[in-house]
C-alpha cells in the first residue's frame, strides 16, 4: 500500500473521531493490523476495505485513490452534456466494478494505473507510477518494487521484512546492514537471523555428520546397527536446542522435542518390543501440543505487544 492511500486511512480515521482501537474493534481487527495500514505496511483486505469506505461513507475509489464526488461535480458543471453523459457512464461502470460480489475488482485509468483485487484469493495487484504492488492479505505476503527500492513482507510468523534503501543499505526484519554480503554473512540459508555467536555456532556445528559417525562406531564396534537409528532423533533435537539458545523460544523446543521423543518412543515399542498397540496412543497426542504451544507463541506475543 502507498504512502499517499495510508495517511488517507489516517485522515478518515481522525475525521471519524476514532481511536485506532475503537476502530480495530468496530472492524473486528487488531489494533496492530490497524497500525500497519497507517503506517503503509500491510494493506486491508476487500471485506476490510468495503467495511472502511462503508464506515466513512465513502466509495471505494475515494478511500483507494482520493477521488472525491465533490472533484466529480465540478468536472461535470465545466464540461459539456456530452461529457456529462461520459463521466456518468463511467459512474456506472465503477459502481458495477465496486458491486459485482465475489468476481475480481478491476479498475484502470491512466492517472491511477491499473488495480486488481481478488476477494476469493485475497490479492490484491496494483501497477501505477509509483512501481508495483502485489499483496496476499490470507498468505500475508506483500511485495512492492519501485523507485524506492524492493519491499518484502512475509507477515505471517515466521515471516520477514526485506527493504532496500536508497543508501546501499538492506534493511532485514528491522536490522540494517551495509551490503547484501553483510546481510549473507549474518544469515543462513533459511534466511534466519543469529541473534547470539553461541547459537551461531551451535548451529554451524556439523552435528549430523557427529551423528553418523556415531552410528558407525556404534554398529562397528557393538554391533547395534537397528537401535543405533534412533540417534536420528538427536537430530532435530539439537536443531531445536539452537534455535532456543539463540532465540529463547522455549515452546518451540517444547514441542520438537515432544514430537520427536513420541516417534522415537512409538518406533521403538513397535519395532523392539512388537507393541504397536496402545502405543500409537502417542502419536496421536503431538497435534494437540503443537496447537498448545502455538497459543503460548501467540498469547506471548500479544503480551509483548500491549
Amino acid at each position: 500500500m502507498d504512502l499517499a492511500m495510508a495517511q488517507r486511512l489516517v485522515d478518515r480515521r481522525k475525521a471519524a473521531g476514532l481511536s485506532q482501537e475503537a476502530l480495530a474493534a468496530q472492524l473486528g481487527v487488531s489494533r496492530q493490523a490497524v497500525s500497519k495500514w497507517e503506517r503503509s505496511e500491510s494493506s486491508p483486505d476487500t471485506d476490510n476495505l468495503i467495511a472502511l469506505a462503508a464506515l466513512y461513507d465513502v466509495s471505494l475509489d475515494e478511500l483507494l485513490y482520493g477521488e472525491t464526488a465533490s472533484d466529480v461535480d465540478t468536472s461535470a458543471d465545466d464540461a459539456p452534456d456530452a461529457n456529462n453523459s461520459d463521466e456518468a457512464e463511467d459512474t456506472e461502470t465503477s459502481t458495477e466494478h465496486t458491486n459485482c460480489g465475489d468476481k475480481p475488482l478491476v479498475d484502470i485509468s491512466l492517472a491511477h494505473g491499473i488495480h486488481v483485487i481478488d476477494p476469493n484469493k485475497g490479492e490484491e495487484v496494483h501497477v501505477g507510477w509509483n512501481g508495483i504492488h502485489v499483496a496476499n492479505e490470507r498468505k500475508g505476503e506483500e511485495v512492492h518494487v519501485g523507485p524506492g527500492g524492493l519491499h518484502i513482507d512475509t507477515l505471517e510468523d515466521e515471516g520477514h521484512s526485506v527493504h532496500t534503501n536508497a543508501d546501499g543499505t538492506v534493511t532485514i526484519d528491522g536490522e540494517t546492514f551495509s551490503s547484501w554480503k553483510e546481510a549473507h554473512d549474518k544469515l543462513d540459508h533459511h534466511g534466519k537471523h543469529f541473534h547470539t555467536k553461541v547459537g551461531r555456532t551451535w548451529n554451524e556445528f556439523p552435528f549430523p555428520a557427529l551423528v553418523v559417525l556415531a552410528y558407525l562406531a556404534l554398529g562397528i564396534i557393538c554391533g547395534t546397527w537397528g537401535m543405533g537409528l534412533f540417534l536420528v532423533f538427536l537430530i532435530p533435537v539439537y536443531e531445536a536446542m539452537g534455535d532456543f539458545i539463540d532465540r529463547h523460544h522455549l515452546s518451540k523446543l517444547i514441542g520438537v522435542v515432544y514430537a520427536t521423543a513420541a516417534i522415537a518412543w512409538f518406533l521403538y515399542m513397535w519395532l523392539c518390543l512388537a507393541q504397536p498397540h496402545p502405543a500409537w496412543v502417542i502419536l496421536i497426542t503431538i497435534p494437540f501440543i503443537e496447537a498448545l504451544m502455538c497459543w503460548c507463541r501467540k498469547q506471548w506475543k500479544r503480551r509483548k505487544q500491549a
